[in-house]
């Protein structure tokens, strides 16, 4: 108790003057809360029933006042610990547009018709009605007491977080777990002006997010000494609720664990005396609409912004999925033949900055939307693609990075890997992505859609055939459902595409019977221009008669079953020869040896050029096909619609030659008559002779030549295959035989 004199008037409240005197006396202890009844209930009922939908709450907790002059009260509420039903979460869709409240505002504040954000927990500020911001709402309260002739109304509003700010340290599971990530306010009273109700009642709550489950508990601890019959709490519904149903079928049950003031060890506070139990009620509603089992039927659509044939173009991708349905775990795609990207231009994202998603903006190829959370509105946020390097032995992967701030909540970044395999016989891409994420900081994501949009300037480009496609995907469901989904896809004007390929063949003229002969086929193109040229869909050529196949080796074939399993265990036999290739998709060349390989009931064995790079296979297949007049042909039926600036295959001559010789190609061709000075000395005297020497010509080998591109534009031609190694020097040798012959009777020496 504290007193003021009328000589010295003025406030006796602690703080604003010391001049008053102060005298204290002790209560003696409590004693008989065994003897009292403490029958607290809880009554839970959603404003829906259907499984997987934002739900609001009606929460009643009853305390039963007994007024009867001769009988003990019933105890004051201490600690309220609620735990929902399994599966019912804080829903994504909640922190769109919402705001939290500040514990308390800046001290010195006026209060008469100012507005300060925060609920006022301590000092002067608990004395007074808080003022969170509206938006910070989450439902609405209403409490029956003894005290006063009518109920005091509030709110529930959510409070801000103690972690993730700016000056706090960054979010965890741990924190989801203790409750300082998602927090309440819950204040009854307050209303008008200060004085105006005579109560007013901040009780600060904790919710408590298992991280493995999203199962939500509720405290409110060291409630007020306030009586109370009835305490009804309504968690907003609509789009936007703070909650969601469990998204199975079922009894959905809440527990609560209820602590009186005179619970044993509390009052006297510390000491272990008997008290009153603890009320343990409960309450439970039956959650109905599921599917048994729940399916999983995504919506799909994927393509690029522009079809033009060869043409840079962004590319987009959008999955969907129903309430009610199987969460998305995982995504996989196939883009169809053709459909690429220009990985030259990007420097790649490597190592620990993929894996912790803080790659440079120059890795950057595109972004991405996610919604989470059940009902129409579920939150959307946007991510950052990123092209890396390597990835679980694919040659790249992409890092998928989102930084979850939403609302008052800072969680961090979310970092979704996944990698990029290249088909090796037809380039096509398949990417698959690392499980997704299902739950963050205790809160299920239910994600409901995936939007990528890979729009990097220069970097995705159409294929040059527009025959009909698909972009293909597999989604997989969180309860192993899959989905196999397709998005229909081709490109246009193909027409206007130009081919023309540069195509040369040359083979040594020196050959023999033990190492055969050789061959080197180039082909190159103008300087990649996306959108203008076609790329090679079919190639055929027809050896010369004087090139033929070399059975021996053909013999040695690789079986296809060695091939398949790894083509470095062929025997070296079936390697006949060496491939290069260079494209503007790809930062470096590719190259690797040529195979003969058997493939069981085919009469002749495969040519197949195995070009790497970069972590690329490239697997190119030619049918071989040996007439009966022993010409043989060559046919890939199959080219990956890529652009190629230049591409090379030798064949040299060697043991394991792919050709033979039919004699020496020097010698094959036409005959002619060469005439040339010589210089002869005879009895010392120097003399200027002509002689005259047959000599025969390379021989004139030609190889039918079928190119057809990819936008079915058809180049055919007779190609010269240049002998090479022999025309001149036979001429100057066969000169040269004959002017030593002509004076070698004399023993003079001739030149």
């Amino acid at each position: 108790m504290r007193a003021d004199s009328w000589e010295q008037p003025g406030s006796v409240s602690e703080g604003r003057y010391s001049g008053f005197a102060e005298k204290t006396a002790t209560l003696p202890a409590v004693t008989g809360c065994s003897q009292l009844q403490f029958e607290a209930g809880i009554n839970v009922q959603p404003d829906t029933l259907l499984a997987d939908a934002p739900v609001g709450l009606g929460v009643t907790v009853e305390t039963p006042q007994n007024e009867q002059p001769t009988a003990t009260a019933t105890p004051h509420l201490r600690d309220a610990v609620v735990t929902l039903p399994e599966g019912m979460s804080i829903s994504p869709g909640i922190v769109d547009g919402i705001e939290a409240c500040n514990e308390s505002g800046p001290e010195g504040i006026n209060f008469t018709g100012a507005e300060s954000e925060q609920v006022g927990l301590s000092g002067e500020l608990q004395l007074a009605p808080g003022h969170c911001p509206d938006a910070s709402t989450v439902g609405t309260a209403e409490a029956i007491t003894p005290l006063l002739p009518e109920p005091i109304k509030g709110h529930v509003y959510l409070a801000r977080p103690s972690c993730g700010a700016s000056g706090q340290p960054a979010c965890t599971n741990q924190d989801a777990l203790d409750g300082h990530l998602y927090q309440l306010y819950l204040e009854l009273g307050g209303v008008g002006k200060l004085g105006n109700t005579g109560i007013d009642i901040k009780v600060p709550g904790f919710v408590e997010a298992n991280p493995a489950t999203g199962q939500l508990t509720t405290k409110f601890l060291q409630d007020p000494q306030a009586p109370f019959s009835e305490l009804h709490i309504n968690l907003n519904g609509g789009p936007r609720a703070p909650l969601d149903n469990p998204p199975t079928c079922g009894p959905a049950t809440t527990t609560a664990d209820f602590t009186p003031w005179s619970a044993p060890g509390i009052t006297p506070e510390g000491l272990s005396v008997a008290g009153t139990p603890d009320a343990t009620p409960s309450s439970f509603f039956n959650v109905q609409g599921c599917a048994s089992p729940p399916g999983l039927a995504p919506g799909f659509t994927a393509g690029t912004v522009s079809p033009q044939a060869g043409a840079f173009s962004p590319f987009t991708l959008n999955f969907t999925r129903q309430d009610r349905e199987q969460d998305l775990s995982g995504i996989q795609v196939h883009t169809p033949s053709g459909l690429l990207g220009m990985l030259s231009s990007v420097p790649l994202c490597d190592g620990e900055d993929a894996q912790s998603g803080h790659c440079p903006e120059a890795s950057k190829i595109g972004t991405t939307r996610v919604a989470s959370g059940a009902g129409s509105h579920p939150f959307e946020i946007g991510g950052t693609v990123y092209l890396t390097t390597g990835y679980k032995g694919a040659p790249f992967g992409l890092s998928i990075v989102t930084n979850a701030v939403a609302g008052p909540f800072n969680l961090g970044l979310v970092v979704v890997r996944a990698r990029i395999d290249v088909d090796p016989v037809t380039s096509q891409l398949t990417v698959t992505s690392d499980p997704l994420p299902q739950i963050i900081f205790g809160v299920p994501l239910r994600l409901k859609q995936v939007s990528v949009n890979i729009d990097r300037p220069g970097f995705m480009f159409n294929p040059t055939s527009c025959k009909a496609q698909q972009i293909t995907a597999v989604l997989s469901g969180n309860q192993n459902a899959v989905a196999n989904v397709a998005s229909p896809f081709a490109a246009g004007s193909c027409k206007s595409l130009e081919f023309k390929p540069s195509f040369k063949v040359s083979t040594s003229g020196k050959t023999s019977k033990a190492n055969g002969a050789s061959l080197d086929a180039k082909v190159t193109y103008p300087p990649f221009k996306a959108g203008s040229e076609a790329n090679i869909s079919y190639v055929k050529v027809e050896l010369p008669k004087q090139l033929p196949s070399r059975l021996t080796t053909l013999q040695k074939a690789c079986p296809a079953a060695t091939f398949d399993a790894n083509p470095a265990d062929c025997p070296s036999a079936s390697v006949i020869g060496v491939v290069r290739a260079s494209t503007p998709v790809l930062p470096v060349a590719l190259s690797g040896p040529v195979y003969f390989v058997s493939h069981g009931g085919e009469a002749f064995p495969s040519l197949v050029a195995v070009l790497q790079g970069d972590g690329v296979r490239v697997d190119l297949t030619g049918t071989t096909f040996i007439s009966k007049a022993g010409i043989t042909s060559s046919t890939f039926k199959t080219v990956p619609d890529v652009p190629v600036s230049s591409f090379e295959l030798y064949l040299p001559e060697g043991r394991f030659s792919a050709l033979a010789a039919n004699g020496n190609l020097c010698g094959l061709g036409t005959t002619s008559t060469v005439r040339r000075k010589v210089t002869v000395r005879r009895n010392g005297r120097t003399t200027r002779k002509t002689v005259v020497a047959k000599v025969s010509k390379p021989a004139n080998l030609s190889m039918p030549t079928e190119f057809i591109a990819q936008n079915g534009a058809v180049l055919k031609q007779s190609t010269r295959v240049e002998v090479t190694g022999c025309a001149k020097a036979a001429v100057k040798k066969k000169a040269a035989k004959k002017a030593k012959k002509s004076t070698n009777g004399h023993g003079r020496t001739s030149k």
